[in-house]
């Protein structure tokens, strides 16, 4: 067992776990506005916004969508707006 506070196998895997749901919930928004079923979505909390826009850009271009960061303070985390890009913003 680790020390405490020092690394834990777990944390990769909470890690890990929680970048593949933030994917799915990024990917799952643009699916969303993309087929007209919205305008615009905003998911709230990302932690890992930054490599789901990198990630993500091309997929959501070609749906004709744009994802939009609003950084949170001291990089405590990010909401992404998903919106239509052929609407005003």
């Amino acid at each position: 067992m680790p020390p405490a506070g020092g690394p834990d196998a777990s944390d990769g895997r909470t890690t890990a776990h929680r970048l593949a749901r933030e994917v799915g919930d990024v990917e799952s928004a643009i699916e969303l506005v993309r087929s007209g079923a919205a305008s615009r979505v905003t998911l709230t909390g990302l932690r890992f916004a930054e490599a789901l826009i990198e990630r993500l850009r091309d997929e959501a271009r070609r749906a004709g969508v744009a994802l939009d960061p609003l950084y949170w303070p001291e990089d405590a985390g990010c909401d992404v707006t998903v919106r239509r890009t052929d609407v005003e913003a």
